[in-house]
């Protein structure tokens, strides 16, 4: 099981599992690594930080974040090849930065961390530093986490889910997470969805992780990233690409052609991974039987207009905040995150339409979903007329 693989940049392993049982984990990890070629040998020397997904303080059942028994097979797997220091860490959503103990403690990361002696924190701990992103379309310049910057074997352990504005989140958007709530806001800050692609593609080649592992086992479908519904895919994907792998997720989610996803095709575009299916070399798993049935996707609509016309018809058919005013705790949260500063405060949130990006950073972080990812009437007439 040790033996040195052949390197193939765009191979993707997969491996079935059907439940969190930690055996079961553990084993399908090991196969989904050795399927794709095996860890580099850079991450198993000297300290490596594993990236999870710890959007918000969620139990792992609700498959908001990277289930703990997933990391825990990523740790034990690199450990068994000799690694070093091993850390876990994330930036939380932006109200949650300062709930770091309420955060790891329902996410099971501190369990974790215990069980396995290895370090979990937020990638913030050691402060941010500013620093220019070459080639960025989007952002010139990023203040990233001084511990991604530091750290040189980076892994990045990510969650598969719907997103209401990208369609999905998977190894590509998690590395969102790698800059502060600045940097991330002005990749929100504009109504064609383009822009905040090349902001998450700008950010993913700065961090340029050594290896990929996708947590697929519950994804998230409905309107994820937060509040959307957990759904059994049961896979284990790895590599060393992380657009491969997206790929492949997104095939599991019931996508012909996953190109259409704005976030992968502009990866093509941009060389970041391969430009056709045939391009992936999937081990472990055909193609046929990657689709899970009855997958519910993100509702945004963005994806049926013509490329050109995105930026123009986007406030026309993508979603909208919408407050359910009985489920509202006046936390104030959507105030604070909203990168326009589009919503005011009249004893509960008031969304100015003219200035609202519709980015739904206010939906994302909500937390108790009160305010929605509404479709208006024009939209849901678009949507009929495509089922």
């Amino acid at each position: 099981m040790g033996e040195k693989q052949e390197y193939a940049p765009f191979r993707v392993g997969a491996a079935r599992c059907d439940s969190y049982e930690p055996s079961a984990v553990e084993e399908a990890v090991e196969r989904a690594v050795q399927a794709s070629g095996g860890w580099p040998e850079s991450c198993c020397s000297e300290e490596v930080l594993l990236k999870a997904n710890l959007l918000a303080p969620r139990p792992p059942e609700d498959a908001v974040t990277t289930h703990p028994e997933v990391l825990r097979g990523v740790v034990r797997s690199l450990r068994r090849r000799g690694a070093g220091r091993i850390r876990i860490g994330d930036n939380p959503g932006y109200i949650y930065a300062s709930q770091k103990e309420l955060l790891l403690e329902r996410t099971g990361m501190k369990r974790l961390g215990e069980d396995e002696d290895v370090p979990v924190g937020t990638l913030s701990d050691e402060g941010v530093e500013e620093v220019p992103i070459p080639g960025g379309r989007v952002l010139s310049r990023a203040r990233v986490s001084t511990r991604i910057l530091r750290s040189r074997y980076l892994v990045n352990v990510a969650k598969l889910k719907t997103h209401v504005e990208t369609e999905m989140t998977g190894c590509l958007k998690n590395l969102f997470g790698i800059a502060d709530t600045q940097t991330r806001k002005r990749a929100h800050q504009s109504r064609d969805t383009s822009h905040l692609v090349h902001g998450i593609l700008d950010l993913f080649t700065l961090a340029r992780p050594l290896f990929h592992v996708l947590d697929a086992v519950v994804a998230m479908e409905g309107n994820g990233p937060s509040h959307g519904s957990p759904k059994r895919v049961g896979w284990i994907l790895a590599g060393p690409n992380a657009p491969s792998i997206d790929l492949v997720a997104a095939v599991s989610m019931g996508y012909s052609n996953p190109f259409d996803i704005p976030l992968l095709r502009t990866a093509a575009e941009r060389g970041l991974g391969p430009r056709s299916l045939d391009e992936v070399d999937l081990r472990g798993a055909n193609w046929e039987e990657l689709p899970t049935a009855g997958f519910r996707r993100a509702s945004g609509l963005v994806r049926f207009i013509p490329t050109p016309l995105r930026g123009f018809a986007h406030r026309w058919v993508a979603l909208r905040p919408q407050l359910e005013r009985s489920a509202c705790v006046r936390c104030r949260v959507c105030q604070e995150v909203c990168p326009v500063d589009a919503i005011s405060w009249d004893d509960g949130p008031v969304v100015d339409s003219n200035r609202c990006v519709q980015c739904l950073c206010c939906h994302e972080m909500c937390p108790t979903g009160a305010m929605k990812a509404a479709a208006n009437p024009l939209a849901r007439w678009v949507q009929g007329m495509r089922s």
